[in-house]
């Protein structure tokens, strides 16, 4: 008999973590034998984004990319060794909810998989709200190799000699606030090894703060330090157009740049948008209390069980009203909800159980998050409790090694790994 396939498409936090919990389950209930389980990305790689503006931060007198990749990217055949899963390299072309088909990029039927299950953690990318010129002319921090190119962009520019070089965020999110301060931090040392070389750096947000829907507390502590490092803030500013060195805004402003990076936003992977799911009104797949997905009409019957997590969906907290944030936190708790779901399906399958009990997502009021803000210094939250400056830095580390520990990596490669992050960044990164 032929096995039955559990697909999960898309190796982030939460892809990983499902494929960990499933594998574990179907082992310890003797299922190994009757259930394929399939991990689906286009790299065969987990990207570890959390230090990715780190990546893009680093000297290449500190570190090179082969190094720098090896802290940021661990190969999927290390992280589930000694594992029963199946892991496919290729890219997502399309998927048929209807006949339970998953379709590669390729020659069919060598590209087509079939499922019983499937999980989409597909993730987001970059959102350039149809703004013309702005993919053109600006770089992202979604990738290892994205990373790569922002610092080359800045390092072989003072390099070549340039002065009063210009460097403008789009954003004023975590990710550009994580950047705007490391980058800064970054210049003050090229500044000595380069004694000719001079920088801005200046973030244009919308709105009229940084961080938005942060605790005021962390939004005053994160603005006075980028002040103080002398980023340079504009808030209510919209970028309408850009051109080669060039952002024109929407107030009439035009805001000279020699590199351009895009932080402003993301949207669900557009293949989501394409399938006849459930979506909320901004058209993201919306899904509900057990993480499963929902056809978009009643009268529509979708094949297999389907769920979806992290940042490829929307969940809407049912107390507060708001979407969950986009933190690798949550996915890898809506992972244990889907993992568990998924095995509950499987034992009334096979006739283990009468009924299936089936957990809701319940979604933290607020999730600990932790912001560096250049060098040795980050903005951290725990509950009502608000870190900052060295100790949030230190907290920092403390947490990244935790989930490389316990959600990433086996044990003795999660401990190599952080400690030799540890030193690189050590000396990347200064204190004050």
């Amino acid at each position: 008999m032929s096995k039955k396939k559990i697909v999960i498409l898309g190796a982030g936090f939460g892809g990983i973590r499902t494929a960990f919990l499933i594998h574990k389950k179907l082992k310890k209930l003797g299922l190994l034998k009757k259930y394929e389980l399939i991990l689906a990305d286009r790299h065969d790689y987990h990207t570890y984004v959390p230090i990715l503006y780190e990546i893009a931060t680093t000297s290449k007198n500190s570190a090179n990319c082969v190094k720098l990749k090896s802290l940021a990217t661990f190969p999927l055949k290390e992280i589930f060794w000694n594992k029963q899963i199946t892991l496919v390299k290729n890219s997502v072309k399309n998927v048929d909810l209807i006949g339970g088909d998953v379709h590669f990029e390729g020659a069919l039927p060598a590209n087509r998989l079939k499922f019983d299950y499937l999980v989409l953690a597909l993730g987001a990318e970059t959102n350039y709200f149809g703004i013309p010129g702005l993919k053109e002319n600006s770089l992202v921090l979604k990738s290892f190799l994205d990373a790569i190119k922002i610092r080359d962009a800045i390092w072989n520019k003072i390099e070549e000699g340039k002065k009063n070089l210009k460097i403008v965020i789009g954003g004023g999110g975590s990710t550009g606030v994580e950047l705007a301060g490391e980058i800064k931090s970054w210049l003050c040392e090229l500044e000595e090894e380069f004694r000719h070389c001079s920088a801005s750096v200046q973030i244009i947000q919308g709105m009229d703060t940084l961080l938005p829907g942060f605790d005021k507390k962390i939004i005053e502590k994160v603005t006075l330090r980028l002040r103080k490092i002398d980023v340079e803030l504009l808030f209510q500013e919209f970028i309408e157009k850009v051109g080669p060195g060039k952002a024109f805004l929407k107030s009439g402003r035009i805001i000279d740049f020699d590199i351009l990076i895009w932080a402003g936003g993301v949207k669900a992977s557009s293949l989501m948008g394409a399938l006849p799911l459930k979506k909320e009104q901004k058209g993201r797949v919306e899904v509900f209390g057990e993480m499963e997905c929902l056809p978009q009409s009643s009268d529509l019957k979708l094949y297999g069980k389907i769920y979806g997590l992290g940042d490829a969906i929307c969940f809407y907290n049912p107390e507060t009203g708001n979407p969950i944030p986009q933190l690798a936190q949550a996915a890898i708790e809506q992972a244990e909800i889907v993992a568990g779901n998924i095995i509950e399906d499987i034992k009334l399958g096979e006739g283990l159980i009468k009924k299936a009990e089936h957990k809701k997502y319940k979604p933290k009021d607020s999730y600990p998050y932790i912001i560096p803000v250049g060098g040795k210094y980050a903005v951290a939250k725990a509950g009502p409790v608000v870190i900052w400056g060295f100790l949030g830095w230190v907290l920092k580390g403390i947490v990244e090694f935790y989930y490389l520990l316990f959600n990433v990596l086996p044990p003795l490669q999660a401990i190599k790994i952080w400690l030799k992050g540890l030193w690189i960044f050590m000396k990347n990164d200064r204190l004050g």
